[in-house]
């Protein structure tokens, strides 16, 4: 095997283990200990594609990328927690843990491996000040579905705000996109540069990227698809679930035209 070969298979087998999780998700109570045991595993299933994505490219800086914006997003999820800048007033609850300074780590590995996936997504050529838009919206659009899915299985709680969504504030996502655009430009710096992948055996020059940002865009659709079909047939809201589809469809719709204009040499 190729040091492409291997992180892309186990990829594709956490991204296999991420859909099991989402799937059984629905079958057991909500706010139940079998729903936090799945959300660990969606969350870290969904890093580990994140990562090793990214790895397949640039080998280390995957790692450094991964914990910049690990340890970033904790620190502004302590401040957004105690001081209600830059997402509202909220509170996360004693379910999800282990919790250091009454956050979650899992939150901070959630926003990692939903921006790796996407930074796979959008990676190539073209302004860098378009590919860091559309990483931060397609990032924020996640949360769509996000927020109101975990809010129902009671790991965090908002204030009430006069101008929200599903009883999250509308603040929220601007806080969202804002985080997302530091975190993007973070990894964006990071992995300036593809590692050098040698071709071997069968594997072409130039695969790596192309290989690694068709199955950031298979993550990504698969969130897509799989968070609306549960907002309509379990979670009871297709409010969200058409605003969510319609959020993350138009990102998915960016990220499959950047794949065939890169694949037929265009940016």
């Amino acid at each position: 095997m190729t040091s492409l070969v291997r992180p892309l298979i186990a990829a594709r087998v956490s991204l296999g283990v991420m859909v099991a999780a989402m799937i059984a998700t629905p079958l057991f109570d909500q706010g139940g200990e079998q729903r936090r045991a799945l959300a660990n595993v969606v969350v870290l299933s969904l890093f580990a594609v994140g990562l090793l994505t990214t790895w397949a490219v640039h080998q280390r800086r995957a790692i450094v990328a991964a914990g910049a914006v690990v340890v970033t997003t904790y620190f502004i999820e302590v401040l957004g927690s105690t001081t209600g800048f830059p997402f509202g007033a909220y509170d996360y609850t004693s379910a999800l843990t282990p919790q250091v300074a009454g956050v979650p780590l899992l939150v901070s590995f959630a926003w990692a491996g939903i921006t790796l996936v996407v930074y796979g997504m959008f990676a190539g050529g073209g302004a860098r000040w378009m590919q860091l838009s559309m990483m931060a919206a397609s990032i924020t659009a996640w949360d769509v579905f996000l927020d109101p899915q975990m809010v129902g299985e009671g790991y965090w709680q908002w204030q009430p705000a006069s101008l929200a969504f599903r009883g999250i504030p509308l603040v929220n996502y601007a806080g969202w996109f804002a985080t997302a655009l530091i975190n993007s430009a973070l990894v964006m710096a990071i992995c300036r540069a593809p590692h050098a992948v040698k071709s071997q055996g069968s594997i072409p020059h130039g695969a790596p990227q192309v290989l690694t940002q068709r199955l950031s865009i298979a993550t990504y659709a698969t969130l897509t698809i799989l968070s609306t079909i549960g907002f309509v047939f379990f979670f009871d809201d297709v409010v969200v679930a058409t605003v969510g589809a319609v959020a993350m469809g138009t990102c998915l719709w960016w990220g499959l035209r950047r794949s065939r204009r890169s694949a037929i040499g265009l940016t």
